[in-house]
């Protein structure tokens, strides 16, 4: 797809991948809408992107609130029309062994990204159907493909992420919206700041992936979506990995478990 004059909603664009997505998708001629809670980050980021020439729209919203993402989708139809493309990015939290995560934690941690995604693709989806075009794109992680030791909440909801684009292709696959499913290993980011803690249960085996700016995720985004890529893995040795999880599970699961948090139990 080329992206130039096309209409493209991000979601958590306020920092990280989204940021980065929305600066080279507004370089590569993409009209952006910038959705997030924090609306000082979106129009700092608007403001940048203006700068430099490109378009940019700020919708400040908790997409984890269907009746909020239902209003958002009516007034973002009004004043610009049908996205061209959406891109379900929004998501955060900790990582946390099951018993030391609160059920508040829980909820939120499966609201955004998986809940969100569905409240978004839902609302915007019956245009998109209509015109018969588009691109949906979901994020989700190596976390929804292998898990590790102490972060039990944040890899279910990358695996519902997962399963959330599988169903969804399934849903699409007689039309002609693409899907394109995003995953990436560590990528050096605000998220690391924001969730204290969790970079120390990086496993050990992770050393093996290089890791990514926030830049160069975008930038792989972008080139699956100018090659209309079904699917978005970076950088290549994060393939060699998960290839290698699909044939030989019970090498990965080995390395993941033993190089993985060591936690200290209270019976020894």
């Amino acid at each position: 797809m080329n992206l130039n004059h096309k209409l493209m909603l991000i979601t958590g664009a306020s920092s990280g991948i989204g940021a980065a997505t929305a600066r080279l998708a507004a370089r590569a001629g993409a009209r952006v809408i910038l959705v997030a809670r924090s609306r000082d980050k979106l129009e700092q980021l608007a403001a940048e992107i203006r700068r430099d020439g490109g378009q940019a729209h700020v919708f400040a919203a908790d997409l984890t609130d269907a009746t909020i993402v239902a209003t958002l989708e009516k007034t973002i139809s009004a004043e610009l029309g049908a996205p061209d493309v959406l891109f379900n990015n929004a998501g955060a939290g900790r990582w946390l062994y099951v018993d030391e995560t609160s059920m508040n934690e829980a909820n939120d941690m499966m609201a955004a990204p998986y809940l969100s995604a569905f409240y978004v693709t839902r609302a915007f989806l019956p245009a998109m159907m209509k015109r018969n075009s588009g691109l949906i794109i979901n994020m989700t992680s190596i976390a929804g493909y292998m898990s590790w030791p102490g972060a039990t909440a944040y890899t279910a909801a990358r695996w519902a992420m997962r399963g959330f684009h599988a169903g969804l292709r399934a849903d699409l696959h007689r039309t002609k919206i693409r899907t394109m499913l995003t995953a990436f290993a560590e990528v050096k980011s605000e998220f690391w700041q924001n969730n204290p803690g969790s970079a120390e249960r990086l496993p050990g085996a992770q050393k093996m992936i290089p890791t990514l700016t926030s830049e160069q995720a975008a930038r792989a985004i972008l080139t699956g979506i100018r090659w209309n890529a079904p699917v978005v893995f970076a950088p290549f040795m994060l393939w060699v990995i998960l290839t290698l999880n699909y044939l030989f599970p019970q090498i990965t699961e080995w390395l993941v478990f033993n190089t993985g948090h060591k936690r200290r139990w209270a019976n020894g």
